[in-house]
């Protein structure tokens, strides 16, 4: 599993590293061990690098990294 997918997983099911993400997402991702590539990608919204990067064509995980603070 790359970075990227095991950091949306993490996400996914650690509430306090999401509400960790909605304050600081580029810090957080960055901690989490994602290069600036795949944090520039999920800062852009881009659904087809973050799908390109993570290798994961399954995009309903990525939903809550395109808007982070809402």
């Amino acid at each position: 599993m790359s970075n990227i997918s095991t950091f949306f997983t993490k996400l996914g099911t650690n509430a306090a590293l999401l509400e960790a993400y909605k304050r600081d997402p580029r810090g957080v991702m960055k901690s989490n061990g994602l290069t600036e590539e795949e944090i520039e990608a999920v800062m852009s919204g881009d659904k087809t690098r973050i799908s390109q990067l993570s290798g994961d064509k399954e995009m309903a995980m990525y939903l809550i990294v395109l808007n982070p603070t809402e």
